[in-house]
């Protein structure tokens, strides 16, 4: 289980560092980068299984659609 999350250069997110609980709710005004953090763990967890050009096509693009 993910515990913290510390993410830097990954789209429109710089320094951030996430403490993550068993529940935790993001909520924020549009374009801040919510969907770009999901976005960072899901490559994250692409990279489990997958080569690093591999699970960074699985993400998103900027339009919103799935790559890949």
């Amino acid at each position: 289980m993910l515990t913290r999350l510390r993410v830097d250069g990954f789209k429109n997110l710089i320094g951030v560092d996430l403490p993550l609980e068993p529940f935790i709710c993001i909520a924020g005004a549009n374009a801040i980068g919510k969907s770009n953090l999901f976005d960072a763990i899901l490559f994250l967890r692409g990279l489990m299984d997958k080569p690093i050009m591999d699970a960074a096509m699985a993400v998103r693009d900027d339009s919103g659609s799935m790559r890949g």
